[in-house]
């Protein structure tokens, strides 16, 4: 009986969830840490590292809990969530945001991105059985992408059994960082790219390996564009493998590779090389005409004193000799999560460092970021693809998130950059630092959200001491129908 009452449920969610957007996007931390504190109780029991997001199993999750088992401290964050699945649901609708910025920010956490001066952004959301789309064009001023006309957040996905493929435009994040995800990061405007993913990340597999809990995997191949530059474009390949085989513990492998770079010649065996993890070396030179890249990430999520609370971390390097990372970055953080029936307040702390060379015989390089056959290294339009602080940097971070009820959220963040590039010369840098504090609020204003932020940062050469001081404004109002 239990088993029939299983299946009936879990049938009649897919035939809602299917007439639904099918992800979640980047552009929203407080849905986030809502997701992340179910995680913490258990209500939600599958891999969530991976924007977008796929709402089905989040869905799936939400119709199974036992609200009445609920603490207090996970009812707002229960309801945030089942509320924003529900506008999901709601089928066909539009949008028009606004944007003004008196400084294109330079630095992309998880969150909404403000790198332009101003821009207009108009969308239509078009939902069907097994098909959704998205268009979206956005008319931009001063831009960091160097862009005024783009179509980012535009996509077309079609469902085919637990299978979601998409061409796309649209934001990614792999890996549980709140400030720098080193493979995948909002830091750059999207590439165009084709994408496959689980639409439902439950355990499908041999009983032999049903250990490995729920699981996801996405695969993607992209084109990423240097103006200016030479070669001016490349491929680009992605796929990552996440799975939870404890409540609350989340591990995940993913790489990435840059190839078919427009100054090498073509051959239709690199993309196969690439998802097999081979290289491609010169015999007289022995460069690796692949600039691959691989991490393992890790989260466990649990409930101490009773508060949600998580630990990360990240390795990522490049991919030479096997498939684990080589001189490898790293990313480490905690989180602490406090709440109540009608607000939840987010902590955490991160530390991130970038700072590891590959030398070549003229000059340094940065295993991974930087690359000989790609001279403007792992990045899209000028801007990196990884971590936002770049190659040879550390960061750490302090940051808080409030959210309510009503809709009122605020937010408050302190980091500390510092700097240390290479110069042409083998053994000599260039250091500065930067202490960054920013602050932001949200709330319904004439029946839309209107965001506001405010940053201010004192940017520090390390070689003549000399100082200058940087702050900025932005805002936006985003109005659906």
């Amino acid at each position: 009986m239990m088993l029939r009452r299983t299946l009936i449920a879990s049938a009649l969610l897919t035939c809602i969830s299917i007439e639904a957007e099918p992800w979640i996007d980047t552009t929203d931390p407080y849905l986030r840490q809502s997701i992340e504190q179910l995680v913490s109780y258990g209500v939600i029991k599958r891999p969530i590292n991976n924007y977008p997001l796929m709402w089905q199993g989040i869905a799936q999750d939400l119709s199974q809990a036992k609200r009445n088992q609920l603490p207090k401290e996970a009812e707002f964050a229960f309801n945030h969530v089942r509320h924003a699945l529900r506008f999901a649901q709601k089928g066909s609708r539009s949008g028009v945001k606004v944007k003004l910025n008196s400084r294109p920010s330079q630095t992309q956490s998880f969150a909404e991105r403000y790198q332009e001066e101003a821009a207009i952004q108009g969308y239509s959301v078009l939902m069907g059985n097994n098909v959704t789309a998205k268009v979206s064009v956005q008319a931009a001023n001063n831009a960091n992408n160097e862009k005024t006309l783009s179509y980012d957040d535009s996509y077309l996905a079609v469902l085919m059994g637990n299978w979601v493929i998409s061409a796309e435009q649209v934001n990614r994040w792999w890996g549980p960082a709140n400030d720098n995800a080193l493979m995948l990061s909002n830091n750059a405007t999207p590439m165009k790219a084709v994408r496959l993913s689980r639409f439902n990340s439950d355990y499908f597999g041999p009983n032999l390996l049903s250990f490995v809990g729920n699981w996801q995997f996405t695969a993607l191949i992209g084109e990423q564009k240097h103006p200016g530059q030479t070669p001016i474009t490349n491929k680009f390949w992605g796929a990552r493998l996440a799975a939870t085989p404890l409540t609350g513990l989340e591990i995940a492998y993913s790489q990435t590779a840059q190839f078919d770079a427009s100054n090498q010649a073509d051959d239709l065996g690199d993309l196969g090389n690439v998802m097999l993890g081979k290289n491609k070396i010169d015999p007289k030179t022995g460069l690796n005409y692949y600039n691959q890249l691989s991490s393992l990430d890790i989260k466990y999520s649990t409930v101490l004193f009773n508060h949600s609370a998580a630990l990360y971390g990240e390795w990522a390097g490049d991919k030479q000799s096997s498939l684990l990372p080589e001189s490898t970055n790293y990313t480490l953080g905690a989180e602490l999560f406090l709440g109540d029936v009608d607000y939840v307040i987010k902590s955490y702390i991160e530390h991130s460092n970038t700072k590891q060379t590959c030398t070549s015989l003229t000059e340094p390089l940065h295993c991974g970021y930087q690359h000989p056959a790609f001279s403007d290294g792992y990045q899209h339009y000028q801007q990196m693809i990884g971590a936002s602080i770049g190659a040879f940097a550390t960061s750490n971070t302090l940051g808080l998130q409030y959210h309510q009820t009503n809709g009122i959220a605020a937010y408050t963040k302190l980091r500390h950059i510092e700097f240390d590039l290479p110069t042409s010369q083998l053994n000599e840098t260039t250091a500065s630092d930067q202490l960054q504090l920013e602050v932001g609020y949200q709330q319904g204003v004439f029946k839309g959200l209107f965001k506001v932020s405010a940053s201010a940062w004192r940017e520090k050469n390390q070689l003549d001491n000399q100082s200058k001081n940087y702050s900025a404004i932005r805002m936006s109002w985003e109005y659906r129908f």
